[in-house]
């Protein structure tokens, strides 16, 4: 598939040079696959990261990673029992320093699968794409790779934050939607790469086989630029929409919310022939745009959380509500550029559902331009905690 000249390349997006020693370069992938035996939907990631990866450009470097800081004569105050062996620490706390790849499933039995390398070990440098990483390579409409994580190594290193498997991907995509207004502000950026993206290819998990087919694959993708990463971290986004009007699927439809940005969220939709861009920054009195993120009462299935996003602008309003059983919601732990064993504590789903509503001002009324119905919306919330193992 060759993407529409219109499509700006990834790769023409640089990190800015502050980021390698002080922050985070994150790049994700996000489809859905069908079994090739039951026919089930189910959405994946596939992402690579950079943390301080210039901090440690020869080695890999986990935070959480077990490290003695005794000396042999820290030692030799302990087995003395001299007043300075109570002040010995046994662990040594180290800012991390690495260049990740991660791949995986959301739903019920969610599972990633990461591995972990040294900056001088990716073909392709500080940058955002094309570039090589161990076996998995990133570029332009082509990506593929393998990961695997033995129940030895998962059990030995708790810090890996990684699930015992295989997983291995070999695909193809065009991007059909792109926005370029996201958030940016010195270094700092968040890009809506893809934000409706068709995939194609396969993916295999556990054995297990899944196609991606373009037209049913749903794609995302999207490039994290940022110091740090936000906190309270809130994104949705979804190109599975359905009008409740027409009854008709909306195929050139998506939409993503992404923050906090410095209490403002960053909102991108299209629904057919209607784009909207909302930068995450200051905003006057004629704009303005509210989110949650809440617990909701039972149902049949289970506990629920839900999404919520008001954004009330000068031509348009939008409203937009998803819902995600907790019992298909993914606990990630990113760990933060600042180190000090500080994590991203990350709730993720790939199974929400809910409805978008777009109105368009008329004078003093609102207009109702389109209600959808939302399907395999990705979810996520997270908030920055002491990380443990």
């Amino acid at each position: 598939m060759t993407a529409p000249k219109k499509i700006v390349n990834c790769s023409r997006w640089k990190p800015h040079s502050a980021l390698k020693k002080n922050g985070v370069v994150w790049a994700r992938y996000v489809f859905t696959g069908i079994d090739a035996l039951s026919g089930a939907e189910q959405l994946f990631f596939v992402e690579w990261e950079m943390l301080n990866p210039g901090l440690s450009p020869n080695e890999s470097v986990l935070g959480f990673k077990p490290r003695t800081a005794i000396s042999e004569d820290d030692l030799q105050y302990a087995l003395a029992g001299t007043e300075a062996a109570f002040n010995l620490r046994s662990e040594s706390i180290l800012t991390p320093s690495y260049v990740a790849v991660r791949a995986g499933t959301f739903g019920v039995k969610p599972k990633q699968i990461c591995s972990y390398y040294a900056l001088n070990d990716t073909a392709g440098g500080f940058r955002l794409s094309p570039v090589t990483v161990g076996n998995c390579s990133f570029d332009d409409g082509k990506i593929s790779g393998a990961l695997s994580c033995t129940l030895k190594e998962h059990t030995a290193h708790p810090e890996y934050f990684c699930d015992a498997g295989d997983i291995s991907w070999d695909l193809r995509f065009e991007i059909r939607k792109q926005f370029s207004a996201g958030y940016k502000k010195s270094s700092d950026r968040w890009i809506p790469a893809g934000a409706r993206t068709a995939f194609s290819g396969s993916i295999t998990l556990d054995g297990r086989e899944f196609s991606v087919l373009p037209k049913k694959s749903y794609g995302y993708i999207d490039a994290h630029f940022l110091r740090m990463f936000p906190a309270p971290y809130f994104h949705i986004s979804s190109s599975h929409l359905t009008s409740r009007i027409s009854g008709k699927a909306l195929f050139n439809s998506s939409f993503t919310v992404q923050g906090i940005f410095e209490d403002n969220l960053s909102l991108a939709l299209e629904l057919e022939d209607t784009d909207i861009a909302l930068e995450a920054k200051k905003r006057g009195a004629s704009e303005k745009i509210l989110w949650d993120c809440t617990e909701m009462p039972a149902d049949e299935e289970g506990e629920r959380l839900h999404w919520s996003v008001s954004a009330d602008m000068k031509k348009w309003v939008i409203d937009i509500d998803i819902v995600c059983h907790t019992s298909k919601l993914f606990v990630r732990n990113i760990e933060l550029p600042e180190g000090n064993r500080k994590v991203l504590k990350l709730l993720a789903g790939g199974s929400g559902t809910g409805e978008i509503k777009l109105y368009r001002r008329i004078g003093k009324s609102l207009e109702i331009i389109e209600d959808a119905h939302v399907a395999f919306a990705l979810c996520e919330f997270g908030q920055a905690e002491e990380g443990e193992i």
